[in-house]
Order: structure tokens, then C-alpha cells, then sequence
């Protein structure tokens, strides 16, 4: 098999059907805020109750991955992309047939937090380069990260579309349809993943080593800071749209201003990506928090509340959205040995979802109890404060 020897078009093709996969769980799980309110309408659930059914999502999404990444070296990618799949299906069409709060709960929380977990980043793209080559690597992670935030700038506005014209009974159908659609898809990518599984050789993580990082005062600040960034993402991907829908503006045109953010992810990415490699990544970490305060604070109090300063508020929180990972995972890969390196990550990811899970929920309760969501944006507003602080802080090596 000459992997190497893959030409660029095979590379943009395979890049494409990858960007398909791990785009579509992704880019749903960044969009799911604007299903909030029909679901609410559709169920005579409270938004406290839906909000916390998505806080649900957050917190198995973030918790099954490693699960996943275990069941995939048992057994392999295909198996487990294909699960994903199977659970994401489950859960559009059990969220068409919800009359409670329970089921609920285990549709739009559970099967679709195991749907998005399964299809995850790091499988797609080992499958991805076990089909075209190491040397391409880099050139098919830049094109996944991108693709939540592309797949997210289309999505945002059809899944808006299809609800107006036909609500939550037509539009999860149509989105089951689409995920069946990317079986073949995956069987094509993971046709020549290695039958080859595990190693003897590779060194694992013991406890004492995780618990020695715990004590590390650098891993501390940045579980401070990404627990505080997944806490500031999940308020955005939960109840940015349902906020500006709250401030008078038309819901196709709420849906438009949000898909802003994810195209303005991918900008963030990768001048963030750049910016690393010459920046001290504390100070980077400090500047995207703390920036993240003050343009929310500057939005809430400052700005009126129209179409284009919502798109113009989007673009900005797009701006920092992902731009966090690459000094994040450059501190940790500078101050950690490589072998401890993917399991700290994960934990530091879990932590982002325990500040998603929160925020998802309080979110919700907050426009419950006030008709708005000033509270939960005035508690990011103090996290990012001291997340831009903590970063600041931190001494890297």
C-alpha cells in the first residue's frame, strides 16, 4: 500500500468525506441552541427543562470520548464512527416522538452526547491518514478543523429554514436521513485502517502520574482556564440564536448572524495556530480570555441590539472560539512528557464540558427566571476575567 504516494486530489477527496463526518456531529452539536425553542414548543417543556436535557449532551459528549477511544483500539474506527451514527439517528428521531422531560433527557441528551462523542476528531483522522499518508497529516487536521465551523455557517440557517417550514416533526427526519448518508462514507475512509490494534510498547499513564499533574501548579491554571472556555462555548453554541431571536431580530436572520461564528472559528484557529509558534502561549491564553470579557461586556451594555452588530458579535466570539487549543495543548506538550500528553488533554477537555454542562443549564434557567440571559453572561464575563488572569500566570518552559 503506497500511502505516500497518494496524489493531492485523492488527499482533497478523502479530506472531503472526512470533513463530512466528523463536520456534520459537530457542527450539530455547535447548532443545537437554535432547536431549543421549537423543541420547548413541541413538548410544553420549559427552557430549563430543554437546557438542561443539552447540558446532558455536553457532559456525555465530553466523558464517552475516551470510551470510544478505548473501544476503538479493541475493536476499530469503523466500528465505532458507525455507532456514532447509529446514536445519532436514535436521537433525532426519538426527539420527534418525546412527551416527557425523561425522554427527553435520553434522546436529545444522552444518545446524541454518544452520537457526537463517537464520532470523534481524533478517529476520523487516524483513518484519514492511515489512507493517505503521515506526511499529510497536518494538511487533513487543518481541514477537519475547519469543517465544524463550515459545516456550522450552513447548518445554522437550513436547520432555521426547515423548522419554520414544517417545525421538529419534519426537520429530524430530513437531519436522520443525512446522518444515514454518512454509513458509506465511513466505510469508504476506514477501508484501509490497520487490522492492527493496540501495542505493548506504548507507555501508559499511571494514576500516580495523573495525580502528580493534578498537583502541577501549570495544570491547574490551565484546567482554570479551559474549564472557564468551555463554559463561554456552550452559553454561545446552546443560546447565542435564542438571544438574538430575544432581542426582536427575525429568526432566519438570527440563524445567518450565528453561522458567522463558525466561519470566524476557523480564522481563529488558524492565526491562533500561527500566533503559538511565535508567542508566548500564557500570554496568547491571557489575551483571548480577558478579550472574551470585554466584547461581551461591550455587546450587552454598549451596542444596540441589530442584525449587523449581532453578526459583528458572532465574528468576534468566533474569533477566540478554538483559538485556545493550540496554546493550550503547546503548554501542555512543553511541560509534560509525551506519553502523558493525550490523557492530561483529555482531562482537560473533560473539564471544558463540566463548564459546558453548567452553562448549558444555567443558561436556560437564567431566561427562565428573568426573560434573559444577562446573568449567565455576567458570571462568564468574571470566569474569563479570572481565566485571563490564571493563563497569565502560567510559566512555561
Amino acid at each position: 500500500m503506497k500511502q505516500g504516494n497518494t496524489s493531492l486530489r485523492s488527499a482533497l477527496f478523502l479530506g472531503l468525506i472526512a470533513c463530512l463526518i466528523y463536520g456534520l456531529g459537530a457542527g450539530l452539536r455547535a447548532s443545537i441552541g437554535i432547536l431549543l425553542e421549537p423543541i420547548a414548543d413541541m413538548t410544553g417543556l420549559s427552557y430549563e427543562e430543554v437546557s438542561f436535557s443539552i447540558a446532558v449532551m455536553q457532559i456525555v459528549f465530553g466523558a464517552s470520548q475516551p470510551l470510544f477511544g478505548l473501544l476503538a483500539a479493541r475493536w476499530s474506527n469503523r466500528f465505532v464512527l458507525t455507532s456514532g451514527v447509529f446514536f445519532m439517528v436514535l436521537s433525532v428521531l426519538g426527539i420527534k416522538l418525546c412527551t416527557s422531560y425523561g425522554m427527553l433527557i435520553v434522546t436529545l441528551g444522552v444518545l446524541m452526547g454518544l452520537g457526537t462523542g463517537a464520532i470523534a476528531f481524533g478517529l476520523v483522522l487516524s483513518s484519514a491518514i492511515s489512507f493517505v499518508g503521515q506526511e499529510r497529516s497536518l494538511f487533513l487536521a487543518g481541514l477537519l478543523n475547519a469543517s465544524a465551523g463550515m459545516v456550522n455557517f450552513f447548518l445554522a440557517p437550513l436547520l432555521n429554514f426547515s423548522l419554520q417550514h414544517g417545525g421538529v416533526p419534519s426537520t429530524m427526519p430530513r437531519l436522520a436521513l443525512i446522518m444515514v448518508l454518512l454509513i458509506p462514507c465511513i466505510r469508504y475512509l476506514t477501508k484501509k485502517d490497520s487490522t492492527i490494534k493496540g501495542g505493548t510498547d506504548v507507555p501508559r499513564l499511571g494514576l500516580g502520574e495523573i495525580q502528580s499533574a493534578l498537583g502541577e501548579r501549570t495544570y491547574q491554571l490551565l484546567l482554570a482556564g479551559f474549564s472557564t472556555c468551555g463554559f463561554h462555548m456552550v452559553i454561545i453554541e446552546s443560546h447565542l440564536f435564542s438571544q438574538f431571536v430575544s432581542y426582536g431580530i427575525p429568526k432566519m436572520e438570527a440563524s445567518w448572524a450565528f453561522s458567522f461564528y463558525g466561519i470566524a472559528t476557523i480564522a481563529g484557529a488558524l492565526l491562533s495556530g500561527y500566533a503559538s509558534s511565535r508567542l508566548r502561549k500564557g500570554g496568547l491564553l491571557s489575551f483571548y480570555y480577558g478579550f472574551r470579557a470585554l466584547w461581551v461586556l461591550f455587546y450587552l451594555f454598549v451596542l444596540p441590539k441589530t442584525m449587523t452588530t449581532a453578526i459583528l458579535f458572532a465574528t468576534g466570539l468566533g474569533l477566540t472560539g478554538d483559538a485556545t487549543v493550540s496554546p493550550t495543548s503547546g503548554i501542555l506538550s512543553g511541560h509534560f512528557p509525551l506519553h502523558q500528553v493525550a490523557t492530561l488533554m483529555g482531562l482537560l477537555f473533560f473539564a471544558h464540558q463540566i463548564g459546558g454542562f453548567l452553562s448549558a443549564y444555567l443558561g436556560g434557567l437564567s431566561y427562565q427566571l428573568f426573560g434573559n440571559y444577562t446573568l449567565i453572561w455576567l458570571i462568564d464575563i468574571i470566569l474569563c476575567l479570572v481565566a485571563s488572569l490564571a493563563s497569565y500566570l502560567i510559566r512555561e518552559k
